[in-house]
């Protein structure tokens, strides 16, 4: 079996042929933000765009959701979004391939997701899975990463003690550890709180309790946008700087979003797991030094990408704390 990590690595080298395009966003008539998944950590922007506040803010956007990280990163990469959920280590990789991109928009401040298990293993801790099988979303995506570390700091090796397999969306993911596709899965919400209430899966992991580094669906954009379309770049940050404090001021009107974003969602599971990742949302936006400095630092000893980068070279002037 082929590792993602190496297969991250070359299905990126296969999209960065023509990273020029990326300059060529700007002239898009809206702002388009291409996001991986649907998931809670989205929250700002399904606010922003449910109660107004794009508009608001005089800026056009249109949001995509992609079938997992590495379509969502070849539409950024191919000039089709301006903006896209990815952080580091894809930030890392591409700008290692002279792609255009910096940190543009934390949506939470640490990674709300977490590996659960099937309950009908009897697993208790992250050294358990060793010959099992752990359900991510894509190749290189965070989920993949997250649980190759977490592996790691169980005393395991990812590469030989554990096999990856990557099986798409929440949906999917939930449904290989329900049927016993998959011995564990890194998931986020709300998924995680279906697995644990439905009686399935037990917890092996809580992400944020563990871990200050990366940011669950962080936003990044070119320097090449922001230079060409900065007030449409400036009102996108705005606006969504503007959820952020809708969600901390008002939590039943952001539930009552989650709720009509993820109509088919069971209320009581969707309310159960909006309040566990509610205290991870980022308080205005930024990146602090710290979570990147350490997210480069594990990505680059865990190999996921080939070197660290000065924090402002990497952030968006508007993202630095």
């Amino acid at each position: 079996m082929r590792k993602l990590t190496t297969i991250a690595h070359a299905a990126l080298a296969a999209l960065l042929c023509q990273p020029a395009l990326i300059s060529q966003a700007a002239l898009a008539d809206s702002v388009k933000i291409a996001l991986p998944v649907a998931s809670l950590e989205s929250m700002p922007i399904y606010i922003a765009q449910t109660n107004g506040i794009f508009k608001k803010h005089n800026v056009d956007v249109d949001v995509i959701t992609s079938r997992g990280g590495g379509e969502a990163m070849k539409s950024y990469i191919s000039g089709d979004v301006q903006i896209v959920a990815t952080g580091f280590p894809e930030v890392g990789l591409m700008r290692a391939h002279n792609v255009d991109v910096e940190l543009f928009f934390a949506q939470t401040s640490r990674v709300p997701f977490a590996m659960i298990g099937r309950k009908d293993e009897n697993l208790k801790s992250v050294a358990d899975l060793k010959g099992k099988t752990i359900a991510v979303t894509s190749p290189g995506s965070l989920t993949a990463n997250l649980a190759r570390y977490f592996v790691q700091q169980a005393g395991l090796d990812p590469d030989k003690d554990v096999s990856l397999v990557s099986v798409g969306g929440g949906g999917e993911i939930l449904g290989a550890l329900k049927s016993g596709k998959a011995d564990a899965a890194m998931l986020f919400e709300p998924f995680v709180t279906i697995g644990i209430q439905q009686g399935f899966a037990t917890m092996l992991v809580d992400v944020p309790q563990k871990l200050d580094a990366f940011s669950s669906s962080p936003l990044s954009i070119s320097k090449a946008f922001i230079e060409k379309s900065g007030k449409d770049a400036q009102g996108v940050f705005d606006a969504l700087a503007e959820a952020l404090a809708y969600i901390r001021s008002d939590p039943s009107g952001a539930l009552d979003v989650a709720k009509k974003t993820f109509a088919n969602a069971d209320p009581a599971v969707l309310s159960a797991a909006y309040d566990r990742l509610s205290k991870w949302y980022s308080p205005n936006g930024k990146f602090t030094r710290a979570n990147v400095d350490q997210t480069q630092k594990i990505s680059v000893d865990m190999k996921i990408m080939p070197q660290a980068y000065p924090y402002d070279e990497v952030v968006a002037p508007m993202a630095r704390e």
